[in-house]
């Protein structure tokens, strides 16, 4: 079976590397270079999430790595494996290499495939459980269009079907697929038809040995744009890429959490993940699901792909490492009250340095702006409103801290006050003064949903609330956006907003 050396023509047809699309672009500066990492330290102090390039070059028509038992697996070029100078010409050809990750660099490197000429998309691989059965994304010789194959190892080497999956018919394209994690459904991107627009996510049940229908999994997930790179983890939670989301700009990473019979709506990862460029191919590790990866490459400017790895590490030798998903749930805006982590974690404050300032000098601390809560648009995406949180479920909240004065109620009257939010904590921060256009505010903080959620300002009407939310965003904190409180108790009546 051979298979062609191609650059995928769908995925990588504009300059940026994907389908062109993106909306919603906010002005976030680039990403640092490869000397700077970014430490991501929670309000407690009990977690540290390290954010840092990867120094590993990610060559197409890979956009990523995947995890391969405790490897990674990356496609590079030959000469990785042998004793060539740096910047001295390479003579070798594209392979499949895994190594073990070590702290931002990769170990020894070894062929993945030491005999077969394949050449595919590191990230759109996948494993059964037992790691002996593989699926991935290649282009037939005489196809123009990916399709998902199986592979099987056999005596330390993989023996590829000659034909694809069953469920791959047509001129369309079927990539990227993701395993659950027992191995009975997949997740892919395609452009088959039931699309809402441009490549969607399917679902396909394994059926006995044999793979059923695709179904679309969803339009709340979905949309006219691409929804690309999809990775379940071990737990099933749903991470994948999207231009058609509101978010950051470009692509973004989203996260849907697994309810056992589906995925709920997706959430688009804070600040520390996406940005104004594109964030694509999110993936964590099933093993030990405390290290992850995601691939970033600039819309802007020059053009510059950059490798990032995600780590949780433990503030003390007796503390044991926290899995990634739990605490990015938190920082995410989701519910996670069943998890202990997300229940100790805190949102994170983030502070840049480079490498040797960090071993100096203890970082400064600098708050980071909440995550709006999203609800995902079902065709075109539509820009954050206010209103958009009134979707969710309306739920008794405590005040975490004494709350300000509020205007006497009339008998028999509720009384009514908007407050603009910008922060999120699992734990309580207390009260605290914050300055929006030279103006001191006197924080109130109350407990939502699992999180303590700090709001500035105390309006009794929905515009005054709405200039205070966008002065708020004009100050720093981009993803604010106004909460209602009926008689001390935050609502979601729509009638609120109106």
């Amino acid at each position: 079976m051979k298979f062609l050396i191609v650059t995928f023509a769908f995925i990588y047809f504009t300059s940026g590397g994907y389908p062109a699309g993106g909306s919603n672009i906010t002005d976030h500066s680039a990403r640092s270079d490869q000397q700077e990492y970014v430490l991501i330290q929670d309000t407690a102090m009990s977690t540290k999430l390290l954010i840092r390039p990867f120094q590993l070059d990610i060559v197409p028509p890979s956009s990523g790595v995947q995890f391969y038992k405790n490897t990674i697996i990356f496609l590079s070029h030959s000469k990785i494996e042998e004793k060539v100078p740096e910047k001295h010409l390479s003579f070798g050809s594209l392979k499949t290499f895994m190594a073990l990750p070590l702290d931002t660099i990769p170990g020894d490197c070894i062929p993945f495939i030491p005999t077969a000429p394949n050449v595919f998309p590191s990230e759109a691989t996948t494993f059964t459980e037992d790691f002996n059965t593989m699926y991935v994304s290649l282009i037939p010789e005489r196809d123009s269009r990916e399709k998902i194959f199986r592979a099987t190892l056999k005596s330390n080497n993989w023996v590829f079907d000659k034909t694809p999956l069953e469920f791959c018919k047509g001129n369309y394209i079927y990539s990227h697929p993701t395993l659950a994690a027992k191995g009975d459904f997949m997740i892919f991107s395609s452009d088959m038809v039931g699309t809402a627009g441009g490549l969607d996510l399917f679902i396909s049940r394994k059926e006995g040995n044999e793979w059923g229908n695709p179904e679309n999994i969803g339009k709340h997930i979905n949309t006219s744009g691409n929804e690309l790179f999809a990775s379940l983890d071990a737990e099933n939670n749903l991470y994948f890429s999207s231009d058609g989301l509101p978010g950051e700009g470009g692509y973004d990473v989203f996260v849907c959490k697994y309810n056992s019979k589906g995925w709920d709506k997706p959430h688009n990862l804070p600040t520390i993940i996406n940005s104004r460029d594109d964030e694509v191919a999110f993936t964590v590790s099933r093993i030990d699901r405390s290290n992850a990866f995601f691939t970033s490459r600039t819309r802007f400017g020059k053009s510059r792909t950059v490798l990032n790895s995600v780590t949780i590490q433990p503030s003390s030798a007796t503390e044991k490492t926290n899995a990634i998903s739990p605490e990015l749930f938190v920082m995410a805006g989701i519910d996670n009250k069943s998890s202990k982590a997300a229940k100790e974690a805190s949102e994170p404050r983030v502070v840049k340095a480079s490498a040797k300032e960090m071993t100096q000098n203890p970082p400064p601390e600098k708050n980071n702006a909440d995550k709006k809560e999203l609800t995902p648009p079902t065709t075109k995406p539509a820009p954050a409103a206010p209103a958009k949180n009134t979707a969710d479920k309306q739920e008794a909240t405590s005040p975490a801290s004494k709350p300000p004065t509020a205007v006497p109620a009339e008998a028999g009257k509720d009384v009514v006050i908007y407050r603009v939010q910008i922060l999120a904590n699992t734990k309580p921060i207390g009260s605290k003064n914050f300055t929006v256009d030279g103006k001191s505010y006197k924080s109130f903080e109350y407990l939502y949903m699992g999180g303590y959620r700090t709001t500035i300002g105390e309006c009794q009407k929905l515009a005054e609330a709405t200039a205070l939310q966008n002065a708020c965003r004009r100050n720093g904190y981009s993803q604010a956006f106004v909460v209602a409180f009926k008689n001390n108790i935050r609502s979601n009546d729509p009638a609120l907003f109106k």
